[in-house]
Protein backbone atom coordinates (compact mmCIF):
# COMPACT_ATOMS: atom_id res chain seq x y z
CA UNK A 1 0.00 0.00 0.00
CA UNK A 2 2.52 2.53 0.80
CA UNK A 3 4.81 1.98 -2.45
CA UNK A 4 1.11 2.22 -3.84
CA UNK A 5 0.94 6.30 -2.43
CA UNK A 6 4.42 6.85 -3.64
CA UNK A 7 3.24 5.85 -7.02
CA UNK A 8 -0.12 8.05 -7.05
CA UNK A 9 1.63 10.73 -5.46
CA UNK A 10 4.33 10.66 -8.27
CA UNK A 11 1.44 10.62 -11.17
CA UNK A 12 -0.42 13.53 -9.78
CA UNK A 13 2.86 15.96 -9.22
CA UNK A 14 3.11 14.91 -12.81
CA UNK A 15 -0.34 15.70 -13.85
CA UNK A 16 -0.81 18.79 -11.96
CA UNK A 17 3.08 20.49 -13.04
CA UNK A 18 1.02 19.53 -17.07
CA UNK A 19 -1.98 21.36 -15.44
CA UNK A 20 0.01 24.43 -14.93
CA UNK A 21 1.94 24.09 -18.31
CA UNK A 22 -1.45 23.46 -20.20
CA UNK A 23 -4.36 25.61 -18.83
CA UNK A 24 -2.13 28.08 -16.78
CA UNK A 25 -3.22 26.97 -13.60
CA UNK A 26 -2.61 29.18 -11.03
CA UNK A 27 0.54 29.17 -8.83
CA UNK A 28 -2.09 29.20 -5.51
CA UNK A 29 -4.46 26.66 -7.26
CA UNK A 30 -1.18 24.52 -7.42
CA UNK A 31 0.07 24.30 -3.75
CA UNK A 32 -3.74 24.00 -2.48
CA UNK A 33 -3.99 21.33 -4.69
CA UNK A 34 -0.57 19.60 -3.79
CA UNK A 35 -1.93 20.18 -0.26
CA UNK A 36 -4.72 18.30 -0.06
CA UNK A 37 -3.75 15.20 -2.28
CA UNK A 38 -0.47 14.92 -0.15
CA UNK A 39 -2.20 15.23 2.35
CA UNK A 40 -4.96 12.95 1.58
CA UNK A 41 -2.08 10.01 0.33
CA UNK A 42 -0.38 10.44 3.70
CA UNK A 43 -3.64 9.13 5.85
CA UNK A 44 -3.63 6.04 6.54
CA UNK A 45 -7.21 5.51 5.06
CA UNK A 46 -6.09 6.57 2.07
CA UNK A 47 -7.16 4.21 -0.83
CA UNK A 48 -8.10 3.74 -4.26
CA UNK A 49 -11.68 5.11 -4.20
CA UNK A 50 -10.84 8.18 -2.36
CA UNK A 51 -7.87 8.50 -5.55
CA UNK A 52 -10.38 7.90 -7.29
CA UNK A 53 -12.95 10.75 -5.84
CA UNK A 54 -9.32 13.24 -5.96
CA UNK A 55 -8.50 12.68 -9.21
CA UNK A 56 -12.19 13.52 -10.23
CA UNK A 57 -12.15 16.84 -8.02
CA UNK A 58 -9.03 17.71 -9.57
CA UNK A 59 -10.50 17.41 -13.44
CA UNK A 60 -13.23 19.76 -12.16
CA UNK A 61 -10.96 22.21 -10.92
CA UNK A 62 -8.90 22.29 -14.09
CA UNK A 63 -12.37 22.85 -15.78
CA UNK A 64 -13.27 25.50 -13.94
CA UNK A 65 -10.17 27.23 -14.48
CA UNK A 66 -9.87 26.82 -18.65
CA UNK A 67 -13.44 27.92 -18.39
CA UNK A 68 -12.80 31.33 -16.13
CA UNK A 69 -8.91 31.48 -18.06
CA UNK A 70 -10.14 34.56 -20.39
CA UNK A 71 -12.30 36.84 -18.09
CA UNK A 72 -11.21 39.72 -20.17
CA UNK A 73 -8.90 39.97 -22.91
CA UNK A 74 -4.47 39.33 -21.63
CA UNK A 75 -2.72 42.43 -20.83
CA UNK A 76 -0.95 43.09 -23.64
CA UNK A 77 -2.64 41.06 -26.15
CA UNK A 78 -3.97 44.62 -28.12
CA UNK A 79 -2.54 47.72 -28.60
CA UNK A 80 -3.99 50.89 -26.82
CA UNK A 81 -3.90 54.54 -27.77
CA UNK A 82 -4.66 56.25 -24.68
CA UNK A 83 -6.85 59.17 -24.69
CA UNK A 84 -7.84 62.21 -22.35
CA UNK A 85 -11.35 62.74 -22.21
CA UNK A 86 -13.12 66.03 -22.28
CA UNK A 87 -15.97 67.43 -20.02
CA UNK A 88 -19.07 69.45 -20.75
CA UNK A 89 -20.18 69.45 -17.35
CA UNK A 90 -22.57 70.14 -15.74
CA UNK A 91 -24.52 69.16 -19.45
CA UNK A 92 -23.17 65.87 -20.48
CA UNK A 93 -25.29 63.24 -20.04
CA UNK A 94 -22.45 60.84 -21.00
CA UNK A 95 -24.27 59.15 -24.03
CA UNK A 96 -21.32 60.38 -25.85
CA UNK A 97 -17.94 61.21 -24.77
CA UNK A 98 -15.05 63.85 -26.97
CA UNK A 99 -11.41 62.27 -26.35
CA UNK A 100 -7.83 64.40 -27.39
CA UNK A 101 -6.92 61.67 -30.05
CA UNK A 102 -8.38 61.53 -33.84
CA UNK A 103 -6.94 60.53 -36.94
CA UNK A 104 -3.46 61.63 -36.52
CA UNK A 105 -3.55 59.01 -33.77
CA UNK A 106 -4.51 56.04 -36.03
CA UNK A 107 -7.96 56.36 -34.46
CA UNK A 108 -11.01 55.05 -37.04
CA UNK A 109 -14.76 54.60 -36.64
CA UNK A 110 -15.82 51.14 -34.77
CA UNK A 111 -12.86 50.82 -32.59
CA UNK A 112 -13.82 49.57 -29.15
CA UNK A 113 -13.11 51.90 -26.60
CA UNK A 114 -12.15 51.05 -22.84
CA UNK A 115 -13.14 53.05 -19.43
CA UNK A 116 -9.48 50.93 -18.34
CA UNK A 117 -8.54 47.61 -19.54
CA UNK A 118 -10.65 44.82 -19.79
CA UNK A 119 -13.62 47.22 -19.29
CA UNK A 120 -15.95 48.09 -22.00
CA UNK A 121 -17.26 51.93 -22.23
CA UNK A 122 -18.26 52.81 -25.77
CA UNK A 123 -16.94 52.61 -29.53
CA UNK A 124 -15.54 55.39 -31.83
CA UNK A 125 -18.44 57.45 -33.50
CA UNK A 126 -17.01 59.83 -35.12
CA UNK A 127 -13.51 60.93 -35.76
CA UNK A 128 -11.67 64.71 -36.18
CA UNK A 129 -7.97 64.98 -36.81
CA UNK A 130 -7.48 65.69 -33.35
CA UNK A 131 -10.20 64.72 -31.71
CA UNK A 132 -12.87 61.85 -31.68
CA UNK A 133 -16.49 61.08 -30.22
CA UNK A 134 -17.19 58.31 -28.50
CA UNK A 135 -20.43 56.96 -28.33
CA UNK A 136 -21.06 54.94 -24.65
CA UNK A 137 -23.23 52.47 -23.39
CA UNK A 138 -25.54 55.45 -22.16
CA UNK A 139 -26.55 56.40 -25.74
CA UNK A 140 -30.05 55.14 -26.03
CA UNK A 141 -29.10 53.77 -29.12
CA UNK A 142 -26.59 51.13 -28.08
CA UNK A 143 -27.95 47.56 -28.33
CA UNK A 144 -25.62 44.57 -27.84
CA UNK A 145 -25.23 41.22 -27.06
CA UNK A 146 -23.50 40.23 -23.44
CA UNK A 147 -24.03 37.35 -20.90
CA UNK A 148 -24.08 37.56 -17.22
CA UNK A 149 -23.26 34.64 -14.18
CA UNK A 150 -21.85 31.56 -13.58
CA UNK A 151 -24.27 30.03 -16.40
CA UNK A 152 -23.47 32.79 -18.45
CA UNK A 153 -26.90 33.87 -19.15
CA UNK A 154 -27.29 35.93 -22.54
CA UNK A 155 -29.29 39.01 -22.66
CA UNK A 156 -29.56 42.19 -24.45
CA UNK A 157 -27.50 45.42 -23.13
CA UNK A 158 -29.54 48.21 -24.51
CA UNK A 159 -28.38 51.94 -23.72
CA UNK A 160 -29.57 54.54 -22.05
CA UNK A 161 -29.14 57.12 -19.11
CA UNK A 162 -29.82 54.14 -17.29
CA UNK A 163 -28.84 51.06 -19.17
CA UNK A 164 -30.30 47.28 -18.63
CA UNK A 165 -30.46 44.10 -19.66
CA UNK A 166 -33.35 42.69 -21.75
CA UNK A 167 -34.81 39.50 -23.16
CA UNK A 168 -33.71 37.93 -20.04
CA UNK A 169 -34.78 34.60 -19.93
CA UNK A 170 -37.62 34.41 -16.60
CA UNK A 171 -36.22 31.38 -15.40
CA UNK A 172 -32.90 32.54 -15.47
CA UNK A 173 -30.81 32.76 -12.31
CA UNK A 174 -30.22 36.58 -11.30
CA UNK A 175 -27.98 37.27 -8.58
CA UNK A 176 -26.54 40.89 -7.16
CA UNK A 177 -23.21 41.23 -8.38
CA UNK A 178 -22.76 39.33 -11.31
CA UNK A 179 -20.56 40.06 -13.70
CA UNK A 180 -22.01 41.35 -16.83
CA UNK A 181 -19.42 40.27 -20.20
CA UNK A 182 -19.53 41.49 -23.60
CA UNK A 183 -20.45 38.66 -26.58
CA UNK A 184 -20.93 41.20 -29.25
CA UNK A 185 -18.32 40.82 -32.46
CA UNK A 186 -18.03 44.35 -32.90
CA UNK A 187 -15.81 44.25 -29.75
CA UNK A 188 -13.42 41.74 -27.58
CA UNK A 189 -15.06 38.70 -26.27
CA UNK A 190 -15.81 38.74 -22.43
CA UNK A 191 -14.87 42.70 -21.76
CA UNK A 192 -16.39 43.58 -18.73
CA UNK A 193 -19.62 46.14 -19.13
CA UNK A 194 -20.89 46.10 -15.52
CA UNK A 195 -22.84 43.92 -13.15
CA UNK A 196 -26.50 43.09 -11.87
CA UNK A 197 -27.91 45.01 -9.46
CA UNK A 198 -31.23 43.07 -9.51
CA UNK A 199 -34.12 42.02 -11.27
CA UNK A 200 -36.64 44.74 -12.79
CA UNK A 201 -40.08 44.80 -12.31
CA UNK A 202 -40.61 44.99 -16.10
CA UNK A 203 -41.27 41.69 -17.54
CA UNK A 204 -43.19 40.86 -21.06
CA UNK A 205 -44.19 37.73 -21.41
CA UNK A 206 -41.43 35.16 -21.25
CA UNK A 207 -38.65 37.43 -20.88
CA UNK A 208 -37.48 39.93 -18.02
CA UNK A 209 -34.88 42.94 -17.64
CA UNK A 210 -32.04 43.30 -14.96
CA UNK A 211 -30.94 46.30 -13.72
CA UNK A 212 -27.07 47.24 -14.71
CA UNK A 213 -24.44 48.85 -12.86
CA UNK A 214 -21.81 50.90 -14.84
CA UNK A 215 -18.16 49.51 -14.08
CA UNK A 216 -16.99 52.94 -13.80
CA UNK A 217 -17.73 55.94 -12.25
CA UNK A 218 -17.92 58.95 -15.24
CA UNK A 219 -17.70 61.33 -13.04
CA UNK A 220 -14.32 60.84 -12.42
CA UNK A 221 -13.51 59.20 -15.93
CA UNK A 222 -10.19 61.39 -17.20
CA UNK A 223 -8.98 58.99 -20.03
CA UNK A 224 -9.89 55.81 -22.27
CA UNK A 225 -8.28 53.53 -24.15
CA UNK A 226 -8.81 52.97 -27.46
CA UNK A 227 -8.08 49.63 -28.95
CA UNK A 228 -6.66 50.44 -32.47
CA UNK A 229 -5.73 46.59 -33.93
CA UNK A 230 -9.28 45.06 -33.57
CA UNK A 231 -10.28 42.65 -34.98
Amino acid sequence: MKSFRILILGIVFIGLIAAILLFRTPLVSFFRNVRIIASGAADSEFSYDNWQKLKIQNGLLAQMSAGTERETPLSGEYRYESAGVFSDYPFNNYGSLVINAGADNGLKTGMPVLAAEGILIGRIKEVKKTQSEVATIFDPNWRSATAFGPDRVKALLVGGPAPYLDLVPREAVVNINDAIFNLAKDFPLNLNIGKVMGRSDEENGIWSRVKLEPPVSFENLKKVLVITDFP
